[in-house]
């Protein structure tokens, strides 16, 4: 049963993984959109 586990894991790790990177990736363009807003708004 262990074995079962640890591959039930391994699948749910290999899932999870892109959706961290996405998710890290969208909060970074999220963060990236906000300051070239402050930037115009202060050269504006």
């Amino acid at each position: 049963m262990k074995d079962m586990e640890s591959i039930v894991l391994d699948q749910d790790e290999e899932v999870l993984a892109p959706a961290v990177v996405v998710a890290t990736i969208a909060l970074l363009a999220v963060f990236v959109v906000g300051f070239l807003v402050q930037i115009v708004g202060l050269v504006v």
